[in-house]
């Protein structure tokens, strides 16, 4: 059987037609994934579905259809996030930073000056005073931890700068978050090893930026995980509510650290998975599992509560308990030096002698008892001859031996303390000039006697 040429050239353009149906087909399966996101536009009572490629414009009391537009993307936009800013509708590309505007002719228009690429996925996005804010997000095998912010005047993204002193908070990505106004938080996401490994694990830890102080504040780990399945979630008067894939509803209050779980609602399972639902005036709008738009009474799904509990658990900050416990035992620890300084550097009394630092002078009973005596009051002579009497031996025996044990006494404190002057005097009696008695020189050991 014979192919003529024109037949050959048939067969060819074919074989070529088919390869390039399937290389378009092929090419346009990948970058068109399925997209599907609901916003309010409150300012024209509306709620806009918006698809891979579609702008459809919905009542919000009748979810009657009020306008579609097509949404025409540049091939390199693969996914993207609308949100409402300045009562203007904006894309965002979900993996960097280019931020879009829908033209009249159904394209996506850049209207930023940045270039990042492929930086910024699973970032969470929030306007604040006007200005477009991303937290986080995962690109090339990392993950960052600070916010950026569209410049209005330059239409580029920079960092947004915090407190040097502030603690560094978690890097995530896909994580959920709130702004309540001078406070954002986040929680739930993932995270990568430091160590530059590519596994990555969820993320349980819930952190808080205060705007005014630009500080971070680690809350604590949190008791539940709920992003194993990539759960829905919409924002309701300043609490995070979530619908995990079993159809459970659960409300976070991060602001108190409460969790309320919800009793299964059957109605949830018409929620379409991993679409987020939008609260407006009282009504929950969600995408249902056939792609329609519907809406449901707020009340009608929150209201049977289960269980309320903590959703965190708080943070002890044993960093600052070590430094509290420190410093009272430094405070102990240096009283106690202080008082063994004290101590060594008095001169005390014991029973058997007088002890001075390290240097000790032994002395017998009858001088402690005349050291101890004339410490405490003036000591007329004649006490102290009392004292010394020996019955046996005569008054001026007596006398040498009482003038004796204060010439003693003198000098073992001289030599113990290495002080000049005497450390008993002898005066007038202060009860009668015509006697002698003897005092405690407190000028100069006054200080040292213990």
């Amino acid at each position: 059987m014979q192919i003529n040429k024109y037949t050959v050239i048939t067969m060819k353009g074919f074989i070529w037609l088919l390869f390039l149906v399937s290389f378009v087909s092929f090419s346009q399966k990948q970058r068109n994934g399925e997209i599907n996101h609901l916003v309010v536009d409150s300012l024209r009572n509306q709620i806009i579905h918006i698809t891979s490629d579609s702008l459809i414009r919905l009542d919000a009391n009748n979810l009657k259809v009020l306008a579609i537009q097509k949404i025409l993307r540049p091939k390199r936009l693969l996914s993207f996030r609308p949100i409402i800013k300045s009562n203007k509708l904006i894309f965002l590309d979900d993996q960097g930073g280019d931020v879009f505007e829908l033209t009249e002719n159904d394209s996506l228009a850049k209207i930023d000056n940045s270039n990042i690429k492929n930086f910024l996925i699973g970032s969470s996005i929030f306007i604040k005073n006007d200005t477009l804010i991303r937290y986080g997000g995962y690109g090339y095998w990392t993950i960052s931890n600070f916010f950026i912010y569209l410049d209005n005047k330059t239409k580029e993204w920079e960092v947004y700068n915090i407190s040097k002193t502030t603690s560094k908070a978690k890097a995530v990505h896909s994580h959920l978050s709130i702004d309540t106004g001078d406070e954002f938080y986040f929680f739930g996401g993932h995270s990568i090893s430091h160590n530059g490994a590519r596994d990555g694990f969820s993320n349980n830890e819930v952190w808080s930026f205060n705007f005014q102080t630009k500080n971070w504040h680690f809350l604590g780990k949190s008791k539940i995980d709920f992003l194993g399945s990539d759960p829905a979630s919409f924002i309701f008067n300043k609490s995070i509510y979530i619908i995990n894939e079993l159809g459970r509803l659960y409300r976070v209050n991060v602001i108190e650290n409460e969790l309320t779980e919800f009793k299964i609602n059957p109605f949830l399972y018409l929620f379409k998975k991993q679409v987020n639902p939008v609260f407006y005036k009282d009504h929950l709008y969600y995408i249902s599992k056939k792609g329609i738009v519907e809406k449901i009474a707020f009340n009608n799904v929150s209201n049977k509560v289960l269980e309320t509990t903590t959703f965190y658990n708080k943070n002890k900050n044993y960093n600052s308990l070590l430094i509290s416990v420190g410093f009272v035992f430094l405070c102990f620890l240096i009283i106690a030096i202080y008082e063994y300084l004290k101590l060594r550097n008095s001169l005390v009394i014991s029973k058997n002698g007088l002890k001075y630092k390290s240097k000790f002078v032994q002395l017998d009973s009858v001088a402690i008892s005349i050291i101890e005596l004339v410490t405490i009051k003036e000591v007329e002579f004649s006490v102290i001859t009392a004292l010394v009497r020996k019955e046996h031996l005569s008054k001026i025996q007596n006398e040498r031996i009482r003038n004796q044990y204060l010439e003693d006494i003198n000098l073992k404190i001289k030599l113990l303390t290495g002080f000049k002057n005497n450390f008993l005097i002898i005066s007038k009696s202060t009860f009668d000039g015509r006697y002698k008695s003897i005092i405690f020189n407190k000028m100069d050991f006054g200080k040292i006697l213990k």
